[in-house]
């Protein structure tokens, strides 16, 4: 079991995501939110800076309590997002925390709103560097949008959540999996700005949900139907050519596994690792 915290309204839609699938725990943190047991509700301010000085709410230890050895904890930009370090300190001697920061379609941010999440995007990376996270996810809704192609207006954000849900869902999956085949090795420890993605089999094409500058690491995902495994002679050779192709510099550590599934046609993910500090497009 994973523990996944949404915190505003963008976590908590994509917290939401993760209800379908049995190996989680919700918990959602928003001004919206009534006190129940999956949710806990803040008082509304004015601005991020009262939101960064207000009391938690009274209860927030015991919601926490029962987290789980391993926690996703999702956010964006918005006021109550300034709540986040300080709800994540209550959690982070029980858990493994993975901050998922949700970067906004920029053409919709101006002033304080832009302000603001230019704050939070620097400051959570400088967390994740300094190993108070395990690693930050950063996903981009305005790349995701084009990866996912054209979808009706009242589907559009619940397809961009079910994307980041599912893709990071089969990763996590398959980290916690027996593959066929693998040549991952120990993780580079300080290579802890992340994001994650899809790769056309066919093309080859790899679809980040973020576009990280310079990753020191890669690591690809095959998900492949067994009987493919069995009986394609030309996969190993296929998968090694795209593995090779993926290195970007000389210093780039890249390591793929296999997994045996039951779908009709194979899938990759991927995850890609930086030790850098990334930065927003102007």
């Amino acid at each position: 079991m994973q523990t996944i915290i949404g915190l505003g309204q963008a976590g908590c839609n994509i917290a939401d995501c993760f209800k379908q699938y049995p190996q989680y725990n919700i918990l959602k943190i928003d001004t919206s939110l009534k006190k129940a047991k999956d949710s806990i509700g803040l008082k509304p301010q004015s601005s991020p800076e009262l939101y960064e000085e207000a009391k938690l709410p009274r209860g927030i230890n015991k919601f926490l309590e029962d987290i789980e050895p391993e926690t996703l904890f999702i956010t964006s930009c918005g006021a109550v997002s300034n709540t986040a370090l300080r709800i994540l300190e209550r959690i982070k001697d029980k858990t493994k925390i993975t901050l998922m920061y949700v970067v906004p379609q920029m053409d919709n941010l101006a002033g304080p709103t832009k302000l603001q999440n230019n704050l939070l995007f620097n400051v959570f990376q400088e967390y994740a560097r300094s190993a108070l996270f395990e690693k930050i996810i950063l996903v981009d809704n305005q790349l995701i949008s084009g990866i996912m192609g054209p979808v009706p207006i009242l589907k559009y954000w619940d397809s961009i959540n079910q994307m980041i849900s599912s893709t990071y869902h089969m990763i996590n999956i398959f980290e916690h999996s027996r593959p066929v085949f693998t040549t991952f090795t120990k993780r580079i420890d300080t290579a802890r700005v992340s994001t994650i993605g899809l790769v056309d089999f066919e093309e080859e094409e790899e679809k980040c949900f973020f576009s990280l500058d310079i990753p020191r690491e890669k690591r690809y995902y095959y998900a492949i139907p067994q009987k493919m495994l069995e009986e394609d002679s030309s996969l190993m050779d296929k998968i090694q050519k795209h593995v090779k192709k993926g290195v970007e510099h000389d210093k780039m550590k890249v390591g793929y596994s296999v997994f045996s599934t039951e779908y009709d046609q194979p899938l990759i993910y991927c995850e890609n690792n930086s030790t850098l500090i990334q930065k927003l497009a102007p």
